[in-house]
């Protein structure tokens, strides 16, 4: 999927200007075999107005802390499992996944329910295209193109039964801690 990221904000002189119209790669890593999180915007606090093209940096965690906000979309593959290739190096795969989507593994701690994972966020998810099955312990729920989920801290996993992508937006907004 290809994505495009506009962004509008003012000039020096207060106008309003386009300051950044540029592609946005997708970021893959080996644990989540045929995923793409396009990491559209990502902000450790929220500032308006916005002066800088800057998307955030793609080196502070993945989930945002109390205040943070990040935007992007995800590309789940249909029969993604989240059980890793025998043959897969997991050192190299962790260490991968660590560098590209910081702090992201250490909230996958369900051993016994693959791809469930908690975080400090309350996160609104839109799908766009495909079907969505979110998951964990004895709660399922399906969501097709249009449904809308707000994901309130609590632990969920991802899967796509279907047979095309399932395309999400999401914004996850930093909470506080209780």
């Amino acid at each position: 999927m290809k994505i495009r990221r506009v962004v509008m904000g003012n000039d020096a002189r207060g106008k309003t200007t386009v300051l950044d119209d540029s592609s946005v790669e997708p970021t893959t890593v080996t644990l989540l075999p045929g995923a793409e999180i396009h990491r559209v915007w990502e902000l450790d606090s929220v500032s308006v107005p916005v002066s800088s093209p800057s998307a955030g940096d793609p080196t502070t965690t993945f989930f945002p802390e109390h205040g943070g906000v990040r935007f992007g979309f995800l590309t789940v593959p249909p029969g993604i499992t989240y059980i890793p290739d025998p043959d897969a190096d997991l050192e190299a795969a962790a260490a991968e996944m660590e560098q590209k989507l910081p702090g992201a593994a250490a909230t996958f701690s369900f051993p016994d329910q693959p791809g469930a994972h908690v975080t400090q966020t309350v996160d609104y998810i839109v799908v766009l295209s495909g079907e969505a099955l979110m998951r964990v312990d004895d709660t399922e729920v399906r969501l097709v193109q249009g449904d809308c989920l707000i994901q309130n801290g609590t632990p969920h996993a991802w899967f796509n039964d279907g047979s095309e992508p399932l395309v999400m937006a999401f914004a996850l907004c930093g909470a506080a801690t209780a």
